[in-house]
């Protein structure tokens, strides 16, 4: 029993079954003591308006109401001239449905065809009648709308993951300069950048949430910060394939290695890469300035070499963008 309340039940349970829940109860409630009919429409109205995000409950909101305002001036419309008929309701359906997708606002098609199921119990319209179906829908979306305003934050979970996408760049970054000095690869070369791709996704995908989430003060800096990390992670997808055409390691592959060293080491966003940026410059006129290749496979290993340079300016670059656009 003990398992089964552990890994069934609490495994499941969230913020959002709870709301789910207490919106049903209170929509169903406040609708029974304020004497409105239908209190079982505005209860499960109430369920389906707890959204995953603050943005999405109030986009849906929306659409349910513009879909219900034009579905039940349909259905009275149709209801006038056809009566209060199985086939009206059928009509209805067939020309509220293609509506709903032209305008987009498909999310209220469920709860304008059960609003418009009331007006074929009833067989009658009254003022009384409709002011009793606006007042199931605004309780329904209020009190869902209401309840979703509670949302945990990501912060926590999000910093923890921008510290883990740090940390497998630093060690990506340690083992390319350790490649350069050696001419092998790490064995874990294709696991790390594996894991940096899917931790940057997940990464993207809580910040996206905490946007939705942020009604007003809405701020894009964890969004770009991933952004920030996926461009760098494919020009260190290039610079791995450098690796592929480098077969000799000479003093040159030393000098980046160690270079790339330091990167490393500052690749926390809040470290300033412009002293970075001024010695890639020193290292491109040594470079330049550097005897000429003798062979072929010198020219095509320093060829590279000097891509593997060019990829790290952007790699610093991409970096300084980031925080002139944050850090002031």
């Amino acid at each position: 029993m003990e398992h089964f309340f552990n890994n069934i039940i609490f495994k499941y349970f969230d913020h959002k079954v709870i709301k789910t829940a207490l919106a049903s109860f209170l929509a169903y409630y406040l609708a029974d003591y304020f004497g409105i009919k239908y209190g079982l429409t505005a209860s499960i109205i109430a369920i389906i308006s707890i959204q995953a995000t603050k943005s999405d409950s109030i986009k849906i909101t929306i659409e349910r109401f513009i879909a219900v305002i034009l579905g039940m001036s349909l259905f009275i419309f149709l209801s006038f001239f056809l009566g209060y008929q199985y086939i009206t309701f059928g009509i209805f359906i067939l020309i509220f449905m293609p509506l709903c997708i032209k305008f987009k606002i498909v999310q209220g098609f469920l709860v304008t065809t059960v609003l418009a199921t009331h007006i074929l119990s009833e067989k009658a319209i009254s003022l009384n009648f409709l002011l009793n179906e606006f007042y199931v829908l605004i309780l329904g979306l209020s009190i869902g709308n209401f309840l979703n305003l509670y949302m945990p934050t990501n912060s926590k979970a999000i910093d923890n993951t921008k510290l883990k996408v740090d940390n497998i760049l630093k060690i990506i970054l340690v083992d390319i300069a350790e490649s350069l000095k050696c001419s092998c690869v790490s064995v874990n070369e294709n696991k790390n950048f594996k894991l940096l791709k899917s931790t940057i996704e997940e990464g993207k995908k809580l910040s996206l949430l905490d946007y939705d989430n942020s009604l007003f003060d809405k701020c894009n800096e964890n969004l770009d910060f991933f952004s920030l990390r996926r461009r760098q992670y494919r020009i260190l997808t290039r610079m791995r394939a450098c690796f592929r055409r480098l077969y000799i390691t000479h003093e040159y592959s030393i000098i980046i290695a160690d270079f790339i060293n330091k990167v490393s080491e500052s690749i926390s966003i809040e470290a300033n890469s412009i002293p970075l940026i001024k010695e890639h410059k020193e290292l491109t006129e040594l470079f330049s300035n550097f005897p000429l290749p003798k062979t072929r496979a010198e020219f095509e290993n320093r060829a590279t070499l000097f891509q593997l340079l060019q990829e790290m300016e952007e790699f610093l670059k991409a970096k300084i963008e980031f925080q002139s656009s944050y850090k002031g």
